[in-house]
């Protein structure tokens, strides 16, 4: 862990300013924290741009009861990751290899009520109903960024994506309506959310269970726009190399491979 932690230290520490950021007022540009957060956004960009694996989808997946575990994440990670190569390219084609980085988060911790309690009034002396309060530790969930999913796995699909296609649409092939450009982003999220749902026992079945957004949809978010602003939002919570270390899934993502 110390050797990936000084790798991560080393690799940030040749970053200075930002090119990727809009000029947002940002009350807080000057705080030493807010300024390590922008280099490690700005640095995993660069790593985007120069590798050719810009992000084409951020999938959020949060679970249906409270996860704890981060083993148990970095677990459901790697069989996210194994649904969606053998769901999408089963032979392994070097072509359409689909790259995905986990980003682990973890929600606020919450005051909770737990036991109820009868307690003394000194000044009426009648019994009152009090509440035991304690901390809940907030749960894990998950934020992956995936790269583009080639065309021709939809327009020549397998017999697996054919089949997903039909259920999904009620149709053999991809609808009429559905073959522009803007289109097929569609049918690749609907199969993206079909092949996760139908094979990740541990994603439940609402819609708030899972959330898959084209990143060419993404709005904005800290003065980062489209991709890097969904690049921004995975990494809301990294302001040095030890919060790195904690959030990204580093056993099943590619991004920040520093061997």
């Amino acid at each position: 862990m110390t050797i990936t932690r000084d790798k991560y230290r080393n690799w940030i520490k040749s970053k200075y300013g930002t090119i990727h950021k809009d000029n947002n007022p940002d009350k807080y540009k000057t705080k030493r924290w807010r300024i390590n957060q922008n280099h490690i956004r700005e640095t995993i960009m660069d790593e985007y741009i120069q590798s050719n694996m810009i992000p084409a989808y951020m999938v959020s997946r949060t679970y249906h009861y409270d996860q704890q575990l981060r083993s148990e994440v970095v677990s459901h990670n790697d069989r996210m990751n194994r649904v969606l190569d053998d769901f999408f390219n089963p032979r392994g084609m070097s072509e359409y290899v689909i790259y995905k980085d986990h980003f682990i988060e973890k929600h606020k911790d919450v005051l909770q009520r737990v036991n109820q309690q009868n307690i003394l009034n000194t000044i009426t002396k009648e019994y009152e109903v009090d509440w035991k309060m304690e901390v809940k530790k907030g749960g894990l969930h998950t934020h992956t960024l995936i790269s583009p999913i080639d065309d021709d796995l939809i327009q020549r699909p397998s017999k697996r994506v054919r089949e997903a296609i039909e259920h999904i649409y009620g149709l053999p092939e991809i609808p009429i309506s559905l073959r522009d450009s803007l289109g097929l982003d569609q049918v690749k999220t609907d199969l993206l959310d079909y092949a996760l749902r139908k094979r990740c026992d541990f994603i439940g079945n609402s819609n708030m269970s899972l959330d898959i957004t084209p990143t060419s949809e993404y709005g904005s978010y800290e003065g980062y726009r489209g991709w890097k602003g969904a690049v921004a939002y995975v990494t809301k919570m990294m302001y040095n190399v030890d919060n790195i270390v904690d959030i990204y899934d580093k056993e099943n993502s590619i991004i920040l491979d520093t061997e």
